[in-house]
């Protein structure tokens, strides 16, 4: 049984998997961390999946999973399914920025200060304390098991662009990437318009268009300390063909809270795949106008906004529509 979210007593937090996982990579969880369930009068141990792997399953998303059905309170909404509200479809969110106290030190606690059953509608900056206000507001929604009466499904938020990749593969295998819905700042996009191939696009045509490009890429460990990724098919560029590059400076690098996860996944794909890759980034191409020698090249101030994946994956994204006339 798969459980979107779950408390964890140490942070007197109650976090989905999404979470659970970056905190973790963040060295914000300890290295074992104890998860219950979130049910009514439950208090049922809980096991996150994937939570120590730096390179996902490409079938699975990190979640929450009970070791035994028995260990869930007769009470319990999110193990039995009582009040489980009606699924309505809502698009995803990808949210560009993370609060400032996202990744916020939290000292160890030895009991929640707030009762399990605390409804989801609590907004941040009400006045309340203790289960991270900004949170359940943002990202702790009950979007599978369960769902108390009165409780909606709310919609998944994201923040670093691996979550939404994984979402993107999941809408392809059910092929419904053209329904699919995502919000990103106010304006909601399918699946399929948001991602977008390089390969042969006009340059030209897309300067304005932030978009998750996507491509296979060679990547390189840089003597700096940083990473230089150059892909493999080109963008169009009057009658020349220009393969767009990415740097990632060791300086910005050692400035990101999952920085942790991040070395770890690209030092594996130098080591095991000789750096090549698939590289998702969300972003603008970039030319510059009177360069003697044009080039294209997507900047990234913000290291949630790419994702870089060994090339198991290249089967999972087999046949997956490219839009935008390439």
């Amino acid at each position: 049984m798969s459980i979107e979210e779950a408390l964890t007593v140490e942070r007197n937090e109650r976090l989905t998997a999404e979470r659970a996982y970056e905190l973790y990579w963040a060295d914000l969880l300890g290295q074992a961390p104890t998860f219950t369930c979130i049910g009514h009068d439950c208090s049922a141990p809980l096991i996150c999946a994937c939570l120590d792997k730096p390179e996902q399953n490409l079938r699975i998303r990190p979640y929450f999973r009970s070791r035994r059905l028995e260990d869930h309170a007769a009470t319990c909404e999110v193990a039995h399914g009582k009040g489980k509200a009606k699924k309505e479809k809502r698009p995803d969110v990808f949210e560009s920025e993370r609060p400032a106290d996202h990744f916020r030190s939290q000292p160890a606690v030895s009991k929640p200060a707030l009762p399990l059953w605390e409804p989801l509608q609590r907004r941040s900056g009400d006045g309340g304390g203790g289960s991270g206000g900004h949170l359940i507001a943002a990202e702790a929604a009950p979007t599978g098991i369960g769902g108390a009466a009165g409780l909606r499904p709310r919609s998944s938020h994201f923040y670093r662009l691996s979550s939404l990749v994984q979402k993107f593969l999941e809408h392809r295998r059910d092929k419904d990437l053209a329904e699919a819905t995502v919000e990103i700042g106010g304006e909601t996009s399918t699946y399929e318009a948001l991602f977008r191939n390089v390969f042969r696009q006009k340059v030209a045509d897309q300067l304005n268009t932030r978009a998750v490009w996507w491509g296979t890429a060679s990547l390189r460990a840089t003597k700096e300390g940083g990473y230089y990724l150059r892909f493999s098919r080109p963008f169009r560029h009057e009658d020349v063909e220009l393969k767009p590059t990415i740097t990632l400076s060791a300086k910005e690098i050692d400035a990101y809270p999952v920085r942790k996860l991040l070395r770890a996944r690209l030092d594996k794909i130098i080591a095991e795949a000789n750096g090549y890759c698939v590289v998702f980034v969300w972003a603008k191409p970039w030319t510059p106008k009177d360069a003697e020698k044009p080039f294209v090249r997507f900047y990234v101030n913000n290291l949630d906004h790419i994702d870089v994946r060994g090339p198991e994956i290249l089967e999972e994204l087999k046949n997956t529509s490219r839009i935008g006339g390439d």
